[in-house]
Protein backbone atom coordinates (compact mmCIF):
# COMPACT_ATOMS: atom_id res chain seq x y z
CA UNK A 1 0.00 0.00 0.00
CA UNK A 2 1.45 3.10 -1.37
CA UNK A 3 0.47 6.44 1.05
CA UNK A 4 3.27 8.82 1.27
CA UNK A 5 2.11 11.15 -1.46
CA UNK A 6 -1.12 10.95 -0.30
CA UNK A 7 0.25 11.84 3.29
CA UNK A 8 1.53 14.61 2.09
CA UNK A 9 -1.41 15.89 0.62
CA UNK A 10 -3.74 15.19 3.21
CA UNK A 11 -1.33 17.23 5.55
CA UNK A 12 -1.93 20.05 3.18
CA UNK A 13 -5.70 19.73 3.20
CA UNK A 14 -5.56 19.56 7.06
CA UNK A 15 -3.98 23.44 6.92
CA UNK A 16 -6.34 24.33 4.33
CA UNK A 17 -8.75 23.14 6.49
CA UNK A 18 -7.30 25.45 9.59
CA UNK A 19 -7.65 28.22 7.28
CA UNK A 20 -11.39 27.95 6.50
CA UNK A 21 -11.89 27.97 10.04
CA UNK A 22 -10.20 31.38 10.16
CA UNK A 23 -12.12 32.26 7.03
CA UNK A 24 -15.75 31.19 8.76
CA UNK A 25 -14.64 32.96 11.80
CA UNK A 26 -13.83 36.27 9.94
CA UNK A 27 -17.57 35.75 7.86
CA UNK A 28 -19.41 35.62 10.85
CA UNK A 29 -18.57 38.52 12.64
CA UNK A 30 -18.44 40.64 9.28
CA UNK A 31 -22.40 38.90 8.76
CA UNK A 32 -23.18 40.17 12.20
CA UNK A 33 -21.99 44.20 12.13
CA UNK A 34 -21.07 44.68 8.73
CA UNK A 35 -18.25 46.38 9.88
CA UNK A 36 -14.53 45.79 7.71
CA UNK A 37 -11.76 47.25 9.92
CA UNK A 38 -7.77 47.24 9.34
CA UNK A 39 -8.29 44.57 12.26
CA UNK A 40 -10.20 42.38 10.12
CA UNK A 41 -8.32 43.05 7.00
CA UNK A 42 -5.38 41.72 9.04
CA UNK A 43 -7.08 38.64 9.60
CA UNK A 44 -7.77 38.25 6.11
CA UNK A 45 -3.78 38.42 5.22
CA UNK A 46 -3.74 34.69 6.30
CA UNK A 47 -6.45 33.43 3.62
CA UNK A 48 -5.15 36.10 0.71
CA UNK A 49 -1.46 34.17 1.62
CA UNK A 50 -3.10 30.68 1.30
CA UNK A 51 -5.48 31.70 -1.75
CA UNK A 52 -2.61 33.05 -4.04
CA UNK A 53 0.37 31.20 -2.48
CA UNK A 54 -0.29 27.40 -0.95
CA UNK A 55 -3.62 26.50 -2.91
CA UNK A 56 -1.69 27.18 -6.83
CA UNK A 57 1.11 25.28 -5.31
CA UNK A 58 -1.52 22.46 -3.78
CA UNK A 59 -3.28 22.48 -7.11
CA UNK A 60 -0.21 21.90 -9.45
CA UNK A 61 0.85 19.04 -6.96
CA UNK A 62 -2.43 17.09 -7.69
CA UNK A 63 -3.32 18.27 -11.87
CA UNK A 64 0.66 18.03 -12.61
CA UNK A 65 1.77 15.52 -10.24
CA UNK A 66 -0.71 13.31 -8.75
CA UNK A 67 -3.64 13.06 -11.45
CA UNK A 68 -0.97 12.39 -14.72
CA UNK A 69 0.10 9.00 -12.64
CA UNK A 70 -3.69 7.86 -11.96
CA UNK A 71 -3.68 7.54 -15.88
CA UNK A 72 -2.83 4.11 -15.45
CA UNK A 73 -6.10 3.24 -13.78
CA UNK A 74 -8.06 6.05 -13.76
CA UNK A 75 -9.46 8.14 -17.46
CA UNK A 76 -8.32 11.92 -16.86
CA UNK A 77 -10.80 13.07 -19.42
CA UNK A 78 -13.67 11.58 -17.56
CA UNK A 79 -14.54 10.67 -14.33
CA UNK A 80 -13.50 12.23 -10.92
CA UNK A 81 -10.08 13.73 -12.20
CA UNK A 82 -11.94 15.58 -14.68
CA UNK A 83 -14.21 16.65 -11.70
CA UNK A 84 -11.93 17.55 -9.53
CA UNK A 85 -10.54 19.57 -12.26
CA UNK A 86 -13.54 21.25 -13.02
CA UNK A 87 -13.71 22.19 -9.43
CA UNK A 88 -10.20 23.47 -9.70
CA UNK A 89 -11.70 26.24 -12.12
CA UNK A 90 -14.70 26.70 -9.93
CA UNK A 91 -12.88 27.27 -6.87
CA UNK A 92 -10.16 29.83 -8.36
CA UNK A 93 -13.32 32.21 -9.91
CA UNK A 94 -14.37 31.93 -6.23
CA UNK A 95 -11.17 32.95 -4.70
CA UNK A 96 -10.39 35.76 -7.10
CA UNK A 97 -14.00 36.82 -6.76
CA UNK A 98 -12.93 36.84 -3.02
CA UNK A 99 -9.91 38.31 -2.85
CA UNK A 100 -11.32 41.05 -5.36
CA UNK A 101 -14.27 42.28 -2.60
CA UNK A 102 -11.41 42.30 -0.06
CA UNK A 103 -9.62 44.54 -2.01
CA UNK A 104 -12.43 46.86 -2.95
CA UNK A 105 -13.43 46.82 1.04
CA UNK A 106 -10.27 48.33 1.23
CA UNK A 107 -10.35 50.80 -1.43
CA UNK A 108 -13.65 51.84 -1.40
CA UNK A 109 -14.69 51.12 2.30
CA UNK A 110 -17.52 48.90 3.53
CA UNK A 111 -20.30 49.63 1.75
CA UNK A 112 -23.29 46.94 2.93
CA UNK A 113 -23.15 45.65 -0.85
CA UNK A 114 -19.68 45.40 -0.72
CA UNK A 115 -19.25 42.92 2.47
CA UNK A 116 -22.62 40.93 1.28
CA UNK A 117 -20.13 40.23 -2.09
CA UNK A 118 -17.26 39.70 0.16
CA UNK A 119 -19.66 37.50 2.09
CA UNK A 120 -21.24 35.64 -0.89
CA UNK A 121 -17.62 35.08 -2.59
CA UNK A 122 -16.43 33.86 1.04
CA UNK A 123 -18.71 31.42 1.60
CA UNK A 124 -18.97 30.35 -1.90
CA UNK A 125 -15.09 29.94 -1.64
CA UNK A 126 -15.33 27.95 1.38
CA UNK A 127 -18.09 25.03 0.37
CA UNK A 128 -16.43 24.66 -2.84
CA UNK A 129 -13.06 24.04 -1.45
CA UNK A 130 -14.58 21.75 1.30
CA UNK A 131 -16.23 20.44 -1.34
CA UNK A 132 -13.17 19.24 -3.40
CA UNK A 133 -11.32 18.16 -0.04
CA UNK A 134 -14.17 15.94 1.08
CA UNK A 135 -14.09 14.32 -2.16
CA UNK A 136 -10.55 13.71 -2.25
CA UNK A 137 -9.99 12.57 1.15
CA UNK A 138 -13.26 10.20 0.82
CA UNK A 139 -13.15 9.03 -2.70
CA UNK A 140 -10.23 9.63 -4.46
CA UNK A 141 -7.36 9.15 -2.11
CA UNK A 142 -8.29 5.53 -0.82
CA UNK A 143 -8.06 4.29 -4.46
CA UNK A 144 -4.58 5.80 -4.84
CA UNK A 145 -3.01 4.65 -1.96
CA UNK A 146 -4.54 1.31 -2.80
CA UNK A 147 -3.53 1.14 -6.52
CA UNK A 148 0.07 3.08 -6.66
CA UNK A 149 2.82 1.08 -6.78
CA UNK A 150 5.42 2.37 -3.95
CA UNK A 151 8.16 3.04 -5.94
CA UNK A 152 5.78 5.43 -7.79
CA UNK A 153 4.52 6.93 -5.08
CA UNK A 154 8.32 7.63 -3.51
CA UNK A 155 9.09 9.06 -7.35
CA UNK A 156 5.41 11.38 -6.75
CA UNK A 157 6.21 12.38 -3.24
CA UNK A 158 10.15 13.35 -4.64
CA UNK A 159 8.52 15.65 -7.26
CA UNK A 160 5.74 17.31 -4.79
CA UNK A 161 8.65 18.28 -1.84
CA UNK A 162 10.57 19.52 -5.31
CA UNK A 163 7.47 21.37 -6.69
CA UNK A 164 7.59 23.10 -3.00
CA UNK A 165 11.00 24.09 -2.74
CA UNK A 166 11.39 27.77 -2.91
CA UNK A 167 12.63 28.74 -6.64
CA UNK A 168 11.43 24.78 -7.75
CA UNK A 169 8.83 23.52 -9.74
CA UNK A 170 6.53 25.24 -11.93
Amino acid sequence: MADQCIQHLLQEHRAAEAVLAALDELLDVLQADHCWSAHRANSFARVRLFVTRDLPLHERKEDDILFPALAGFLPSDTGPLEVLRGEFTAIAAESTRMLDCAKSLVQAGASPQLVDNFLRAGRAFGQLLRDHIYKEDRILFPMVARYLPPEKDAELLAAMQHCATPGKGT
